[in-house]
């Protein structure tokens, strides 16, 4: 099966000896621009704002989709709570693709920086669990198995941040999405209801930023020999 509404996943590289000799408090010592990676913002795992990033991406219409979005004019559709939502950008080519927004003081950055989110059922009657197989080991084994990056750098104000792919997440548990219809034409298996669904990828979540203006760049390779920086360009009011 093939999906469209995904952003390309990042592999896990082989770390250096002086990083895998980290403990993991050391490490988020290291980054912090970023809350832990095992700690529970406002209340919530990482792994479960990872789930409502894609929530929220999916919940909206084709024509004013933050993730379609090349310029960064509908990076405020749909935002609430404390914290702010940022899209990957929808692009799968060698590159750079830069994005503009405009964020309120306070709130807590949610970059989605390479992940997919896997849902069912899809039209493909093949696309099922085996016998004796769970749907959520199903969907896990299925969305392992997307386009790779085997490169990663990620910084903040020219900033990097250290072991950037550390950052990764698989969904705990199946988790409900409910997709615009619209969706369906980049995700044919959209069906407008509830489906249960997996999210697997690299995510961070940066503490709330000072007024003022911001950059994250997001460069990379994949598998296929693609090329790509993602850069936003942030205005915190």
């Amino acid at each position: 099966m093939t999906k469209t509404l995904c952003t390309l996943l990042a592999a896990c590289c082989v770390a250096g000896a002086a990083h895998a000799a980290q403990p993991a408090s050391v490490r988020d010592w290291l980054n912090p621009m970023l809350y832990p990676k095992d700690s529970q913002p406002f209340g919530k795992s990482i792994s479960t704002w990872a789930e409502l990033n894609w929530q929220w991406i999916y919940a909206q219409p084709f024509e004013h989709n933050p993730f379609l979005d090349t310029s960064g004019a509908d990076c405020g559709v749909g935002q609430s709570g404390p914290v702010w939502q940022l899209a990957p950008i929808a692009s799968m080519m060698s590159g750079t693709s830069t994005r503009h927004c405009t964020i309120p003081r306070g709130k807590a950055l949610m970059l989605n920086i390479g992940s997919v989110n896997d849902d069912w059922p899809c039209p493909d009657p093949n696309f099922r669990p085996q016998p004796g197989q769970s749907l959520y080991d199903f969907l896990v084994a299925d969305a392992l198995t997307y386009n790779m990056v085997t490169e990663l750098d990620v910084k903040l104000d020219g900033r990097p941040i250290f072991d950037p792919m550390r950052y990764i997440y698989t969904s705990e548990n199946l988790y409900a999405l409910k997709g615009d219809p619209s969706e369906v034409q980049f995700d044919p298996c959209i069906t407008g209801h509830w489906q249960p669904s997996v999210v697997y990828g690299y995510f961070m979540m940066f503490r709330p930023l000072s007024p003022g203006e911001h950059t994250i760049v997001r460069h990379n390779h994949d598998s296929n020999g693609t090329d790509m920086t993602y850069i936003y360009r942030l205005t915190v009011q």
